[in-house]
């Protein structure tokens, strides 16, 4: 229990919240862990004294599932000698975070290829609602985040299998054009863990249902939306 809550007050920090507590991060989104785990905020202090330890960050980010975060020796601010530093490999709604930094960007062979599958998984109220006419948003995020592939049944009682990009959760998978993607010049990257990104194509960060290959109600295999198939308000 301890490592989950470790795992989700890193994920908050390193985010979202690093600023407010008045961290400095790198382009590519390092900061040092001496520096995370003596933070002075509830989330991480208890009593005066720091909640964790090096030792537990280093365990967490090992056996975290999803792979949400990197540890790297990097020579920060004016230290003459390198120090031991983590990031979010994804997810930032942080500014001053450089995707081309921080991602490797697809190319546009890449991104066009048919072996890449590009899936958003969502709820079917939020398809409901706005996505089949506004498109995928990324809300107060830097980018909307994909699956390259949908979560697999372990055959017991715990659900499908996590996937990076994806909550296992999902109701409806929306497939991406890629190859649309790419002939637009709409940039897609790749993060650390495998989660494909993209920050959509205005200031509002928007991906159109243009770029929608295919919509697929997850729980009967339905096809709700795709090329000549109107988008119909009813996922059933």
């Amino acid at each position: 229990m301890a490592d989950v809550q470790l795992s989700k007050s890193l994920s908050w920090l390193l985010r979202h919240n690093a600023h407010k507590l008045g961290l400095r991060l790198t382009s590519d989104g390092y900061v040092p862990v001496d520096t995370v785990i003596a933070l002075n905020h509830p989330r991480f202090r208890k009593k005066g004294r720091p909640l964790y330890t090096t030792e537990d960050v280093v365990r967490v980010v090992e056996n975290n599932n999803k792979q949400r975060f990197r540890l790297e020796m990097l020579v920060f601010d004016d230290e003459s000698e390198s120090v031991l530093c983590i990031r979010a490999n994804q997810g930032h709604s942080l500014k001053g975070i450089e995707s081309d930094e921080l991602l490797t960007r697809l190319t546009d062979e890449v991104l066009s290829g048919s072996d890449l599958l590009i899936i958003h998984g969502t709820t079917r109220k939020a398809w409901e609602e706005h996505i089949r006419q506004e498109g995928l948003s990324r809300m107060k995020r830097n980018h909307i985040h994909f699956a390259t592939g949908l979560p697999e049944k372990t055959g017991n009682d715990e659900g499908p299998r996590p996937i990076s990009g994806m909550r296992s959760t999902s109701e409806i998978y929306i497939y991406i054009d890629g190859k649309k993607c790419a002939g637009d010049g709409v940039p897609f990257y790749r993060s650390d863990n495998g989660v494909i990104l993209t920050a959509g194509v205005n200031e509002k960060g928007i991906l159109p249902t243009s770029y929608f290959d295919k919509v697929v109600y997850a729980p009967s295999g339905k096809v709700l939306w795709g090329r000549g198939i109107e988008k119909k308000s009813n996922a059933c």
